[in-house]
């Protein structure tokens, strides 16, 4: 009787995921989204079943994207898929929200990575070639309309650059890019499972949030390595510009964290938060410094708690 149950609920969720993955195929729009909403039904499958009941829903999804979009709906299924096995396994062990995040990161990271293989070696497409290419076209076309215009095109030399630096900073873009996608597509997902009335597991407020404490002498490491000039196109210098601006963002979301605490101590307004949140980008388009002042309170709290010692009024 149970297996009968779960035949049927499987073949349904499949119906679901195909009409979404057609969808995505073919109304470009909804392509934006789709990442964060294909791996749903498996979230919510696994969720319901177990892992492999999960698995076999995955298999008879990878034929139905072949037999409708060959090998990009095997990529596309391929990435939903993973993902989504991966967070509603961990939903359905009661795990945090910040282990269905790492979960989800990793997965997405091995996704991408599997991507960008499959594009090399079926399809002959290199990514980052042809990023790399369009970027170079693009200033292109800028330096001409500098030089139309009688500008200065002295600026166009830092951006060349900067897409130099684009091969180089590839596992940054996926890392970032993983950790953005897992993201959203948790908050997607905790929005149907609770109006499904599941228990899905919530981050803690932003202000409470704090990363470990080892991130801090990771940022120190690599302003060692930074110090020390690694020669540039090198596996050292490659390591250190990526784990540098990795970490540079991850001390700017506690350095965040610390202004959220102070917000609320001082009982803020919602807005006033947000405009001056609105504000520091704002600032930091012209110059770094506001970010980088960011930074520093996300250190001197990994180094000293300084939330800690702020303390509400009673």
């Amino acid at each position: 009787m149970r297996n009968t149950r779960v035949l049927v609920e499987g073949a349904v969720v499949s119906g679901i995921y195909t009409l979404l993955f057609l969808i995505s195929m073919y109304i470009p729009l909804f392509s934006l989204v789709s990442l964060f909403i294909l791996p749903l039904p498996f979230i919510i499958y696994l969720y319901r079943q177990d892992l492999k009941a999960g698995l076999l829903l995955w298999a008879v999804t990878f034929g139905v994207s072949l037999a409708f979009a060959g090998l990009n709906g095997i990529i596309v299924t391929l990435f939903a898929g993973l993902t989504g096995i991966v967070m509603g396994e961990l939903y359905r062990r009661k795990k945090s929200a910040f282990a269905v995040l790492l979960g989800a990161s990793l997965s997405n990271i091995v996704n991408m990575l599997g991507t960008l293989a499959i594009a090399q070696v079926f399809m002959g497409i290199n990514f980052v070639k042809e990023l790399e290419s369009q970027f170079q076209s693009a200033i292109g076309t800028a330096e001409d309309f500098y030089k139309a215009g009688g500008q200065d095109p002295s600026q166009i030399e830092r951006l060349r650059e900067q897409a130099e630096l684009i091969p180089m900073m590839l596992p940054t873009y996926i890392i970032g890019g993983a950790v953005i996608l897992a993201f959203l597509t948790h908050i997607a997902a905790r929005m149907l499972m609770k109006r499904m009335r599941y228990d899905v597991p919530s981050f803690p407020p932003f202000r409470e949030w704090n990363l470990p404490k080892s991130f801090l002498w990771y940022y120190i490491i690599a302003i060692v390595l930074t110090f020390s000039m690694p020669e540039k196109g090198t596996s050292l210098y490659i390591v250190t510009i990526n784990l540098y601006m990795i970490l540079s963002f991850v001390l700017i979301i506690q350095g965040f964290t610390v202004i959220f605490y102070y917000a609320w101590i001082k009982n803020w307004k919602r807005k006033r938060i947000i405009l001056l949140i609105i504000l520091l980008f704002l600032l930091s388009s012209i110059l770094p410094i506001p970010l980088e002042v960011v930074k520093f309170l996300g250190i001197i709290d990994l180094g000293f708690m300084i939330k800690k010692r702020l303390k509400p009024k009673q």
